[in-house]
């Protein structure tokens, strides 16, 4: 049940919260533009635009049951990043995030102190990401060419150089 009923409405995070003084701000406002939870849900990674960056949010529950919300780590990305997903295809969490000027996905390793890892060429302006972990596959929508990306995630593909292009008519 939904605190304060079903027809309560969401709980609104202010932009001068003290959660999100570490996760970007941008003259005196916010400039976060998605976040995505690792599958245990005590991680949050959240992407900034300005400046360019994943923050890495410790979301863990303390003893009376209130979320940390900690930012425990980082990483500079791309400029104008869009979207992001999180994944594991066998060797830990992966951050994937859109980089809708670059036409890139950039791959990181939070474990690895948030380092990037590999960064793949999609398309023109990559919006929307969505992951399959058990087809080791993330599928990214080009707004600009009207397109999906078919990036394989398995553990040492090459994926800057393997991902597919998929006109959205021949999607049937």
């Amino acid at each position: 049940a939904r605190p304060g009923g079903e027809d309560a409405l969401p709980v609104l995070v202010p932009a001068d919260h003290f959660f999100l003084d570490a996760i970007g701000r941008n003259e005196g406002g916010t400039d976060a533009r998605a976040i995505a939870f690792g599958a245990g849900g005590d991680r949050a990674y959240v992407v900034n635009r300005e400046p360019p960056s994943v923050a890495v949010v410790d979301t863990s529950l303390t003893a009376t049951g209130v979320p940390r919300n900690v930012v425990i780590g980082g990483t500079d990305i791309c400029r104008d990043a869009s979207a992001v997903a999180v994944a594991d295809v066998g060797e830990g969490e992966r951050v994937l995030v859109t980089c809708q000027t670059d036409g890139e996905v950039y791959v990181v390793d939070p474990a690895a102190g948030g380092s990037v890892e590999r960064v793949a060429i999609v398309g023109r302006g990559p919006f929307g990401v969505a992951a399959a972990p058990g087809r080791r596959r993330l599928y990214v929508s080009n707004f600009f060419e009207n397109t999906i990306a078919v990036i394989d995630l398995s553990p040492g593909a090459v994926t800057d150089r393997k991902s597919t292009r998929l006109n959205s008519s021949h999607l049937g």
